[in-house]
């Protein structure tokens, strides 16, 4: 949004920022009204923040749960997007 500089990246990235930032508060109100208690017994021990539950004591790493393929498929993702960058969007990622 701030290296393009232009109105049209200013309102679709801000747009998709807004929608990211508030939407989990839309999705939270409606899983509220939907499960009622077992969602406030949830909410509880999470957070929106990532990482703030655990730095909080809500809530605990576990790795097992995690296991190693999300991580590394995450990295692929980000290596093939970030060196693909220039050729699906015609400019490099990396300066």
């Amino acid at each position: 949004m701030l290296v393009n500089g232009n109105l049209a990246a200013l309102i679709l990235f801000g747009s998709i920022a807004a929608l990211a930032i508030l939407g989990t508060f839309s999705i939270d109100a409606k899983r509220a009204r939907v499960a009622g208690a077992a969602w406030n017994a949830f909410a509880a021990r999470t957070s929106n923040v990532p990482f703030a539950a655990i730095l909080a004591g809500r809530q605990r790493v576990n790795l097992a749960e995690i296991g190693w393929a999300r991580p590394a498929g995450g990295v692929a993702l980000w290596a093939a997007l970030l060196f693909g960058h220039a050729y699906i969007l015609g400019v490099s990622a990396v300066p």
